[in-house]
């Protein structure tokens, strides 16, 4: 997406109201019920209910000031640019949150971001995570919308816009926690602070650490590489009684030429399984005809000699 001349004042205002309107629906929803509801551990279980409403209340504040700002602003926000915002954002994010409960101002390092295994997954999945609303929201007549999730879904309607931006205020939430159970860990009164109690214990704390972790390792390095393979994409989205996961159709094969290492075997063993699977399906198919004609074809032919032998039998018999 880019933008390359100032949008006019009436435009503004009307693009200033559509932004106001959806983000005023997705404000309400992360103060109701926000429990998780999948199947998967989220970085957010970490969290009090009520620290896990105020981050997202951070995330999403925070994201509406973005969206407008780059929405409205002058100068052009092209794709290369969109990982470094992305970037900016989850920095600007974590620091609010952080001096919020921490109790001083927190300034991260520039490379605190970037060693995250869990932020260069959000990076890696950038376009469609935040490119592709910030494009539909502003209408763009090239959005990435269509090209992505074309032909199922034609047109994004407001339902499906929102889950975009609630599985990318989920996303870079969760993000936030893991750089947190990473990064401050250790810090025990943050722990006091924020953590659900249960979570005090440090063997509780390492045991659900080590899991997320495990779970984000074959995210990242199997599950993504799939849905890549699939043509489909995994959202987060925030209903009124809790987080769900819902997987739609994206297009996004052009993106399995990039994938190396672990990601690329992930594929190719899928791709090794389907294909020894159907030989054996066909194998299994000959096999069984074989002996059905075998047993068809000679059992056929014993009945018909038994019962030619009673036959003469009766015959000489009379």
């Amino acid at each position: 997406m880019s933008t390359s001349a100032q949008p006019k004042s009436a435009d503004r205002f009307a693009l200033q109201n559509k932004v106001g309107e959806v983000f005023a629906r997705l404000h309400y929803k992360v103060t109701q019920d926000v429990k998780n509801n999948t199947q998967s551990t989220l970085a957010l279980d970490l969290l009090q209910t009520d620290v896990k409403k105020d981050l997202l209340a951070i995330t999403t504040t925070t994201l509406e000031e973005t969206f407008l700002n780059l929405l409205t602003s002058s100068e052009p926000f092209s794709d290369k640019k969109s990982k470094s915002g992305l970037l900016a954002l989850i920095k600007k994010i974590t620091e609010k949150f952080l001096t919020n409960h921490y109790g001083c101002e927190i300034d991260l390092p520039p490379n605190f971001l970037t060693r995250s295994s869990y932020v260069n997954f959000l990076l890696a999945d950038h376009e469609l995570l935040f490119i592709t609303p910030l494009s539909t929201l502003a209408g763009s007549k090239n959005s990435k919308f269509r090209l992505l999730f074309s032909p199922i879904y034609n047109y994004a309607s407001e339902t499906f816009v929102e889950s975009l931006l609630d599985n990318l205020i989920l996303e870079i939430s969760n993000c936030i926690v893991y750089l947190v159970i990473v990064d401050f860990g250790p810090v025990y009164v943050l722990r006091q602070t924020i953590y659900q109690s249960r979570f005090l214990s440090l063997r509780n704390l390492e045991r659900f650490k080590n899991n997320l972790s495990w779970q984000a390792k074959i995210r990242m390095q199997v599950q993504r590489p799939l849905d890549l393979y699939n043509n489909c994409y995994g959202l987060y989205i925030i209903r009124a009684n809790g987080i769900y996961y819902r997987t739609v159709y994206a297009n996004r094969s052009n993106e399995i030429k990039l994938l190396t290492g672990i990601p690329l075997l992930s594929i190719l063993f899928v791709e090794s399984k389907d294909f020894v699977l159907s030989r054996l399906d066909e194998i299994f198919y000959t096999v069984g005809n074989g002996f059905r004609y075998l047993l068809t074809d000679s059992l056929g032919q014993i009945i018909a000699l038994l019962w030619r032998g009673v036959i003469e039998g009766l015959k000489k018999g009379k």
